[in-house]
């Protein structure tokens, strides 16, 4: 199979920013106890991951997409990443870069691919997470 039901694209794309947002959130509690200055970053990060989540679930419902198809070849390394367990708050911190990164890249890919308002969308939520991964860079450099 070449092709990627766009349906498929989405659900992919919401479990990538749930997972961020769980990540954030074990960030969250982690920093309670390891680092407190740290905590309103995971809980500013966090949101921000539940609103592009939101963003493409509406994407979802609303059928945006109906009928579109994807080459699968061109997007499948950008759903690569699995479950994560970080042991520390530095683990952590890494792994959301890492995720921020290929958010960043998914996101400028379907900017080129997409026409109008959804490339300007998706340019907009590249933009975030390129703002997401240099406050972790920030936070990585304070630990």
């Amino acid at each position: 199979m070449t092709k990627m039901e766009i349906r498929n694209l989405l659900e992919k794309i919401i479990w990538q920013e749930n997972e961020l947002y769980n990540l954030y959130k074990l960030g969250e509690t982690f920093a309670v106890y390891e680092k407190p200055s740290f905590v309103d970053h995971f809980r500013w990060l966090a949101d921000e991951e539940l609103r592009h989540r939101k963003t493409i679930e509406g994407f979802l419902k609303e059928r945006t997409f109906e009928g579109t198809a994807m080459d699968v070849l061109s997007l499948e390394s950008f759903f690569s990443d699995e479950r994560s367990t970080p042991e520390s708050l530095e683990d952590l911190i890494l792994e959301a870069l890492i995720r921020e990164k290929h958010s960043y890249e998914l996101y400028k890919k379907l900017e080129k691919i997409l026409n109008g308002s959804l490339s300007q969308i998706f340019q907009m939520m590249a933009g975030e997470e390129l703002k997401h991964a240099y406050r972790l860079k920030i936070m990585y450099e304070g630990l």
